[in-house]
């Protein structure tokens, strides 16, 4: 019969190999994060930079980007945490509401260029 001490010792490599594949986890998520907060800003940038689209949409979109780098600064520094769920329905919300707006702007010029010219 096997002692406690030996279950233990089989135990901790089991745990540390876990915390390693969760460490790894976070890391991803966290460069997953940055990555897609950059690309929001940038395209943010670029919809603000153009004539076709209202400005407002693209500084959403920026502001939904800050809103992934800070979640991605917090999943590199805590892990997930309490304070990285108010980062995600931050950026959730943010990008939803430019969504919406970039589709009623879109619905709206597609009728437009579907009215007849007299």
């Amino acid at each position: 019969m096997l002692g406690r001490g030996h279950r233990r010792r089989r135990r901790r490599p089991r745990f540390a190999s876990a915390e390693t594949i969760r460490w790894l986890e976070w890391g991803t998520r966290s460069y997953q994060s940055f990555m897609f907060g950059l690309t929001l800003i940038l395209l943010g940038s670029a919809v603000a930079l153009t004539a076709r689209l209202p400005r407002a949409i693209g500084y959403l979109m920026g502001l939904s980007g800050l809103g992934y780098i800070v979640q991605g600064w917090v999943l590199g520094s805590e892990g997930f945490s309490g304070t990285d769920t108010f980062a995600i329905l931050g950026g959730y919300v943010l990008i939803l509401a430019w969504i919406i707006w970039l589709l009623v702007v879109a619905w709206r010029t597609k009728e437009s260029s579907r009215a007849p010219t007299p």
